[in-house]
């Protein structure tokens, strides 16, 4: 796959992260794909078991919308470096020990993403989660 290709794919892929959009993963990522993020507490297998993170994160967050800032392909790793940063509003649930406030919310993270042919086989990353704590009150 080409720099244009990996570019498009990881754009297109990376709005599950967008509330309500988990159903992409059907379309964009492998059946047996591997999610890890460092705050995760394990690496998610599989699109059913990552659906269900994407959801829970949705439920936190029901207007969550995720904006690319970067992409830095890899042609010969079949990789791409994804820089972004997502926005919402804290209005369900208990999140890192505070209850939900209507606060709003604006973080960065990166994710790389491992595709072959045509599909995210593999997605890690790390989340600004102390910038997300402050700015929910939590520290």
């Amino acid at each position: 796959m080409d720099k244009e290709k990996l570019q498009a794919t990881a754009m297109e892929y990376m709005k599950i992260w967008n509330a309500g959009n988990a159903d992409l993963l059907y379309k964009y990522a492998d059946s047996d794909i591997i999610a890890d993020y460092t705050h995760f507490e394990k690496s998610y297998r599989g699109i059913a078991d990552y659906k269900s993170v994407l959801e829970m994160t949705y439920n936190f967050f029901p207007d969550l919308k995720i904006t690319i800032e970067n992409l830095l392909p890899d042609e010969a790793e079949q990789k791409i470096t994804v820089e972004w940063k997502y926005d919402g509003t804290h209005k369900n649930g208990n999140l890192f020990g505070v209850e939900s406030s209507g606060k709003k919310i604006s973080v960065s993270g990166i994710t790389i993403l491992e595709i072959k042919n045509g599909l995210v086989i593999k997605e890690k990353g790390i989340v600004d989660n102390l910038s997300l704590l402050m700015q929910l009150g939590a520290i």
